[in-house]
């Protein structure tokens, strides 16, 4: 709430037209699926309005019936409505995406040019114009296409802790690199200093850039603004005048955005926290015969997207009788919630009994069948240290136990 009111001023001009028209999902009420771009997600009530501001005590909309106010505190995320696409006249050029940057915060920048020197990376992009991001800032860049020969090889290398800068080379359908330090980067080449030698590495060579970042984590942007096109950037300030979103992004540089090209500011990181993106501090698996399945976050359990009761969610946990999971809350979250069901790609099979309990206190103890309807989970855990849930045989041995957590988070 504080960090809103420091980093956050929106006006809005012109109210009542179409431009300023948008629909706001809160916290506000009983959790339920609402249908998103993305799959579904849980939230309270929704809002369709005139955005009139948005200030330290929240957002404020203009209704049929008047002016409609959100707290600060009950924001999840605003949605702008997709605007007309224009006629691509046949004479104009299309300029290709030659580059894909992705920052230390997360943010994912897709560019039409790239070059950079040791400090700092210049890109031209079709939403932002041209920026110049301060080197340190950048995370990764990739220059060659992704496709699904390579993409879990290049997620793989991602994941992994370097000590230098890493040179990613692709060779069929493999990839791989070399560990140096990355100098200038031109139209033509990739500078590259190997065993004390810089060799001018030929950029269409190149599929790939990791840069050793030395960068503590900082706390969560006050909002993610989500473009059309799948680009993400995390903002630390932002004002809007006349359909344009003037933004600051972490690293301090300053951006327009044009509502036309936003999706949705997403407010909900600074007090939503998804399971799925957190390590369980104890996990524990007894197999009912002798196979053991283990728990997957953000698909089901045979690698598919999470779909309870023909609704699909992007975000959740998928778990298997008999599986007990244990999560640090550290008394920073108010509730626990989820959408629970059994797994559509079992039908109506599937029989487990369920036991959410914190700090050794139970919350919930449910059976869950593939014959019934999901449940919504809203338990509070304000306080508390600890959450286990269990995840245990029902009336059917383990056969098709496929249950999903859906949305599975914790609201501060």
């Amino acid at each position: 709430m504080r960090r809103l009111a420091l980093l956050l001023t929106l006006v809005l001009t012109g109210v009542g037209s179409a431009e300023g028209t948008v629909e706001v999902l809160t916290l506000q009420g009983q959790p339920q699926p609402v249908a998103t771009s993305g799959g579904h997600v849980l939230a309270g009530r929704r809002i369709t309005g005139q955005l009139v501001s948005l200030s330290e005590s929240g957002v404020t909309l203009q209704g049929p019936k008047g002016p409609i106010e959100i707290r600060a505190a009950d924001l999840l995320d605003v949605r702008f409505p997709a605007a007309k696409t224009p006629v691509q006249n046949p004479k104009t050029p299309v300029v290709k995406t030659r580059a894909w940057v992705r920052l230390v915060d997360g943010g994912r920048i897709s560019c039409r040019t790239l070059t950079a020197t040791p400090r700092q990376v210049q890109v031209q992009t079709q939403h932002l114009g041209d920026v110049t991001l301060p080197a340190g800032r950048v995370a990764t860049v990739r220059l060659g296409t992704l496709d699904a020969a390579v993409a879990d090889a290049w997620n793989e290398l991602r994941g992994r802790e370097i000590k230098r800068d890493r040179l990613v080379i692709r060779k069929g359908n493999v990839l791989d690199h070399l560990d140096g330090v990355v100098g200038e980067i031109d139209a033509k080449v990739v500078k590259f200093l190997l065993d004390g030698d810089e060799l001018p590495v030929p950029r269409e060579r190149v599929f790939g850039i990791l840069f050793f970042r030395n960068v503590a984590r900082s706390k969560p942007a006050a909002c993610q603004a989500v473009l059309r096109g799948g680009d993400t950037l995390a903002l630390s300030a932002v004002s809007m005048r006349a359909a344009i979103c003037q933004a600051t992004l972490e690293g301090g540089q300053q951006v327009k955005l044009p509502f036309a090209r936003l999706e949705r500011l997403d407010f909900a990181a600074s007090r939503v926290v998804y399971l799925s993106a957190l390590v369980p501090r104890d996990i524990e698996y007894t197999p009912y015969f002798d196979v053991t399945w283990k728990y997957r976050r953000d698909t089901n359990l045979d690698g598919g997207p999470l779909r309870v009761n023909g609704k699909t969610f992007a975000r959740g946990l998928a778990l298997h009788s008999k599986t007990r999971l244990v999560y640090s809350l550290a008394r920073r979250h108010r509730r626990f919630q989820a959408w629970m069901g059994i797994d559509a790609l079992v039908g109506r099979r599937g029989n487990v009994h369920v036991v959410i309990s914190a700090d050794g206190k139970k919350l919930l103890e449910a059976d869950v069948k593939g014959t019934e309807k999901p449940r919504l989970v809203d338990l509070d855990v304000t306080g508390l240290r600890e959450l286990q849930i269990l995840v245990d045989y029902g009336g059917d041995l383990d056969i098709a136990d496929h249950l999903d957590l859906a949305d599975a988070k914790l609201v501060r």
